[in-house]
């Protein structure tokens, strides 16, 4: 029985084809394009090496920091700068410092495979007591951005890397029922033309990302800023002051357009303070002259919003079938005076009902025409 089995299985196998050749000679031939790129990129570095040491023998000075002790003294005297608008340039930084103190360096940070800026900068000092002044610079504006200042931190090596882990996850399917004839896999079977695939694909992808990085690596590397210790900011040009302003335009003229007049005042005390006996209530029914059209509005006075000099009121009335309502401010010049034709019924009416009256524009238009109802 089982030989007969076997026989079965086999004869359903599908035929393994064998490309190796086909595969060898595609790796062979990433490899070819690797190498020719890893060459470019090695010129590309030597060349801008070369240009660096020419710029630092020009400028004539050494940038390089031999020991960390040379590392930690200038992070002593170092700041951070965050929040920094991207198109920011050093001379810019150091413009804006230039009050706190001597500056020695300022360091825009980039990102390595795009060279643009990530944001923040470093500015070195000579001497470690500017760094208070440059913290008081915390919050200021600078090309539109809130800045934050704080002192650099000295990076210490393997500070943040931890005790380490107790393992990760150890694979995928174990097996299953384990009696009988042993447990079921489901990774079993087509093992080897998966395995040929898979380590095809992942040699290419493999060889492509190499290449995709030593390109990126080689085509972003920047030149160094040129950076001057001794810039000259260009001061700002002087301007006599103009002689209205030396003369003085005065307090009076703003005061007499921005204050009430003594009518607004009067108006303020009598009708809408609280203290006094005529304050007007909601639900009263007033007339408002205006000059504005010039025109005159009656209706139901629904709400007052006491404010001070910015005190208004709503009135309410039915025009044409359409309830409409409009705001007033006590001291607009456009409010002439106000009237009160009728009190509100016992001196008061509660909110609500005023509110109830918006949905019914026939009882409205009574308490507008002056007309009692039960």
């Amino acid at each position: 029985m089982s030989s007969t089995v076997t026989n079965e299985t086999t004869g359903t196998e599908e035929p393994i084809i064998d490309d190796g050749e086909e595969d060898s000679k595609e790796i062979l031939l990433m490899k070819q394009r690797v190498a020719e790129m890893e060459k470019e990129a090695i010129k590309l570095r030597e060349l801008q090496a070369a240009a660096a040491m020419e710029s630092n023998a020009a400028d004539g000075e050494d940038t390089n920091m031999d020991t960390e002790e040379d590392k930690t003294i200038a992070d002593g005297r170092s700041v951070y700068v965050g929040n920094v608008d991207y198109s920011a340039t050093p001379e810019e930084i150091q413009g804006h410092f230039q009050a706190c103190g001597t500056i020695n360096r300022v360091t825009i940070l980039c990102d390595k495979f795009t060279g643009h800026p990530k944001g923040f900068a470093y500015v070195e000092f000579a001497e470690p007591e500017h760094i208070d002044a440059a913290l008081t610079m915390d919050n200021s504006l600078f090309r539109g951005r809130l800045i934050k200042v704080t002192p650099k931190r000295t990076n210490v090596p393997g500070f943040n890397r931890g005790r380490g882990g107790r393992g990760g996850y150890r694979g995928g399917y174990r097996g299953g029922y384990r009696g009988g004839g042993g447990g079921y896999s489901p990774y079993r079977g087509g093992r080897s033309r998966f395995k040929l695939r898979r380590s095809r694909s992942t040699t290419m992808s493999s060889l492509q990302r190499g290449a995709c990085r030593l390109m990126a690596t080689a085509a972003t590397a920047v030149k160094p800023y040129p950076f001057s210790k001794t810039a000259l900011i260009r001061p700002e040009p002087y301007m006599a002051p103009p002689a209205a302003l030396k003369k003085g335009k005065g307090l009076m003229p703003y005061l007499l357009k921005s204050l009430p007049t003594p009518e607004k005042q009067q108006m303020l005390r009598s009708l809408f303070s609280r203290q006094s006996s005529k304050q007007l209530y909601p639900g009263s029914i007033i007339t408002v002259n205006a000059d504005h059209a010039p025109m005159t509005f009656t209706g139901v006075l629904l709400s007052i919003r006491r404010r001070g000099p910015d005190t208004s009121f709503v009135v309410r009335n039915i025009v044409q079938r359409t309830g409409v309502e409009m705001q007033f401010f006590v001291n607009s010049p456009h409010v002439k005076d106000i009237k009160v034709l009728q009190k509100p019924p016992k001196g008061r009416m509660r909110r609500a009902k005023l509110y109830y009256l918006r949905d019914a524009p026939d009882k409205m238009s009574a308490l507008a025409g002056n007309k009692k109802f039960q």
